[in-house]
């Protein structure tokens, strides 16, 4: 079954579409943002996919770029599909600020690659496991608020199956595994269901091990995003959470950095292999 279209991919997609128009129209930012009565910041928002496109907008910088009728009718058809209700937005009153654009991002990935350092990433959680690590939050959600991030949680893992899956890559810190969240009990199930996922085909698991010591990540955990937008088109994001939010970063010098420090970590980590042995290894300590 194919995953479900993202409207955030949608727009990021009008956005770069649009921004191409514009540039062979010879259209400067602030000419076009004139011509619709608005801000120039309006037409780097739009293009950029952080803003949704009004369909008058639309009509009237088609018209300015001297769109063809094709080329018309797939902008309008692509407007129309990022102003649809991604499946997270039932869970919007439960998730964190500035989650669901980072979600949006998520479900029509091609590929994701993680650092964790405290954490087993969300999509590799158990549902026990994740009950646990949101109960012990500052101020704790309501039991029905947790149950709703859970349910939400398990929805987002169902683009690691299915005909088309995401291809994932994750490195978890050894303290990862040895850190016991919740009770032994829960910690063996989560490590069990992590070496599940380790051998399904389209996820490579590694683990980076107390012994490597000093590493290039040491300041956290980071998600970094790559998007197929067709015609050639790849966009690429990279996530880092923190206490009072979160940051997406899509600047050039912000991806190279952070690829850097992965391919740093994945020649520091363990096989995947090897990371399997170490995980049942802890299982087996904790059972």
């Amino acid at each position: 079954m194919p995953r479900p279209e993202s409207p955030t991919v949608r727009r990021i997609m009008l956005g770069i579409r649009l921004r191409a128009l514009r540039t062979r129209a010879g259209v400067t930012a602030d000419d076009a943002a004139r011509h619709i009565a608005r801000t120039d910041s309006t037409i780097s928002r739009m293009e950029t996919g952080q803003s949704s496109v009004p369909a008058r907008v639309l009509e009237r910088l088609v018209e300015l770029y001297g769109a063809t009728p094709d080329e018309t009718a797939q902008l309008t058809e692509l407007a129309k599909a990022a102003r649809q209700r991604g499946w997270w937005q039932r869970y919007g009153e439960v998730l964190h600020p500035g989650f669901e654009l980072y979600l949006g991002l998520e479900a029509e990935a091609t590929e994701i690659a993680i650092f964790a350092n405290e954490w087993v990433p969300g999509l590799l959680q158990t549902p026990e496991y994740a009950r646990a690590i949101m109960s012990v939050e500052p101020r704790r959600p309501s039991d029905d608020e947790i149950q709703g991030r859970v349910e939400s949680r398990l929805a987002r893992q169902a683009i690691l199956g299915g005909d088309d899956p995401v291809q994932y890559w994750a490195v978890l810190s050894e303290a990862v595994l040895r850190r016991i969240v919740g009770s032994p009990e829960i910690m063996v199930e989560q490590l069990r269901a992590l070496v599940t996922r380790a051998r399904e085909r389209n996820v490579t698991l590694q683990v980076l091990p107390f012994s490597c010591g000093a590493h290039p990540a040491v300041s956290g955990a980071f998600t970094m995003v790559t998007l197929d937008l067709g015609d050639a088109a790849v966009a690429e994001y990279v996530y880092v959470e923190n206490r009072a939010g979160s940051i997406l970063m899509d600047k050039t010098a912000e991806i190279e950095i952070h690829r850097l420090t992965f391919e740093a970590l994945r020649a520091d980590a363990l096989s995947p292999g090897e990371s399997i042995t170490l995980i049942e290894k802890v299982a087996v300590e904790l059972a």
